[in-house]
């Protein structure tokens, strides 16, 4: 969604602010422990899945901090010592802090994803797990970037105001999606071992009073059907609604996450009921402007001026959306030679560069893949990487700055000969922005001040050379606004400093006051 005109932020009289990104760590930590398989499950005799999906945190404002807690999902998908193809979910808990003291008014986020995961079978049923995990915490907070004045009332001061571009952006996590479907099954027979699904927002529609959020969540089933493990697949739509008020040009992003899931037979025995809960994370990015002081000057007297720089974004794009992606690799180089079918394929998506230009954001990465299949051997498992490119339409102006992430929402894997074909569904979400400086007063202090020598004539006549109004006015102590009008000029306050405000002028009549 292409951002429109910048609203004028609504601003406190006396103060204004501005929402700046605040400077804090990456934390990486762990989490996993030592897990007992529970009697009703059989021993492990070959693992062939261990993966870990880090679910978002929840956050709890406490003192000088964020407090962050989540929960990581284990999946384990084995072979037993009965032969039959097992899987249990084992489930840890993470938690981190992110710093906010002192911050006016702090939006707090963060992100959480799988850095490394290592394992160990100590026993039959017993299994440790070790997940290294990596936090991208982001805190905005509200700057103030009105000038200190001191004293607080100033003669004859006079201030020079601009316009900066900035972005505020807000979290919202919207209340859990509770999901259920069926699946038809032929037989009996058909028991269910494991359900796991992913979820991903795949339009947003936005309104002046909120955001229409469409999406998927792609369930699967490990199933027992007779003697052959099979894996059923169920794509659930959802539509949830995001309410408040949005300013023009406000892009919504969301991400999905998927909490928890439940596959059974269903008490007639007609199908296998699947459900499962999906959460909503929302992310608005509402640009507008403020203004800032760019400059200052008394009539009479020389005081400090101390400066700033305060950081500008332009809102150029923010999007979310699935995109395909594909690739395939040799099935001897995984391992699986000589496989027949694929039972199932997971993976994960990392982002490794993001390019822009001409109207196209490039987004390159790999997938790496863990695929399960049999063979003639039995159930085998194998894993690969592919790359992955996605390219969407958007604003690219130049030095324009992009920001994407991404992950797997579903993934279909076929044999073809020798090789192994994939197919994968990727929800991306991705902001740009064209980011800068802009030079502003912090405070104006005129303690010290000494008094200005004054021309005794109460009109003089002075020559510009290269000079706006404004640093004619600041050189002579005069009013700016009196300097205007005295020479005819119809010059708007912003556009004071331009050279342009004198154009025409060769001579200036100034007013001295004493």
């Amino acid at each position: 969604m292409k951002a429109e005109t910048n609203e004028k932020k609504e601003l406190t009289p006396g103060t204004q602010t501005m929402q700046q990104a605040v400077a804090v760590s990456s934390p990486l930590f762990e989490s996993g422990g030592e897990f007992v398989l529970p009697d009703y499950l059989p021993k492990v005799q070959k693992v062939l899945r261990l993966e870990a999906n880090a679910l978002p945190p929840t956050k709890y404002m406490s003192g000088g901090e964020a407090q962050m807690r989540g929960s990581v999902l284990h999946t384990l998908i084995y072979l037993g010592e009965d032969g039959e193809m097992s899987a249990a979910v084992l489930p840890s808990k993470y938690e981190f802090s992110v710093p906010i003291a002192g911050q006016n008014a702090p939006e707090a986020e963060a992100s959480v994803r799988v850095d490394s995961l290592t394992y160990r079978l100590s026993a039959p049923r017993k299994i440790n797990i070790r997940t290294r995990l990596a936090a991208k915490p982001q805190v905005l907070a509200a700057a103030e970037i009105t000038p200190r004045r001191t004293p607080e009332k100033i003669d004859g001061l006079h201030t020079l105001e601009s316009e900066a571009d900035c972005v505020e952006t807000h979290f919202t996590r919207l209340p859990d999606i509770e999901l259920a479907d069926s699946i038809e099954v032929s037989s009996a027979d058909v028991r269910p071992i494991w359900c796991g699904a992913t979820a991903a927002v795949t339009d947003v529609r936005t309104t002046a009073d909120g955001a229409t959020l469409r999406g998927d969540a792609y369930v699967k089933v490990l199933v027992q059907d007779g003697d052959t493990p099979k894996m059923l697949r169920k794509k659930i739509p959802f539509e949830e609604r995001l309410d408040a008020e949005l300013a023009r040009g406000t892009a919504v992003t969301a991400c999905a996450d998927v909490f928890s899931t439940e596959a059974g037979r269903e008490p007639d025995g007609g199908g296998i009921y699947v459900e499962c809960v999906v959460s909503l994370t929302c992310r608005t990015d509402t640009p507008c402007r403020v203004s800032v002081t760019a400059d200052a000057f008394s009539e009479y007297a020389d005081g400090t001026v101390e400066m700033q720089k305060l950081p500008t974004a332009r809102l150029c794009f923010a999007r979310s959306g699935v995109y395909g992606a594909g690739g395939s690799l040799p099935l001897a180089g995984m391992g699986l030679g000589g496989a027949d079918s694929v039972l199932d394929a997971s993976g994960t998506v990392m982002v490794d560069e993001v390019g822009a230009a001409d109207g196209s954001v490039t987004i390159t990465g790999r997938c790496t893949l863990n695929v399960i299949c049999h063979t003639p051997d039995g159930i085998a498992a194998g894993e690969g990487t592919i790359p992955v490119r996605l390219t969407l339409d958007a604003e690219t102006p130049a030095g324009i700055e992009v920001t994407a992430s991404a992950r797997l929402a579903d993934l279909r894997a076929r044999i073809d000969g020798d090789n192994l074909i994939c197919d994968a569904d990727v929800a991306l979400t991705a902001q740009g922005a064209v980011r800068g400086e802009v030079n502003a007063v912090s405070a104006i202090d005129f303690t010290a001040a000494k008094p200005v020598a004054k021309c005794a004539y109460p009109l003089a006549v002075v020559y510009p050379c290269g000079d706006s109004l404004w640093t004619v006015a600041k050189e002579n102590h005069t009013d700016p606004a009196r300097l205007a009008e005295l020479n005819h000029l119809a010059t708007p306050t912003m556009d004071w400093q331009s050279p342009a405000s004198l154009y025409g002028k060769n001579s200036l009549i100034l007013e001295n006051k004493q």
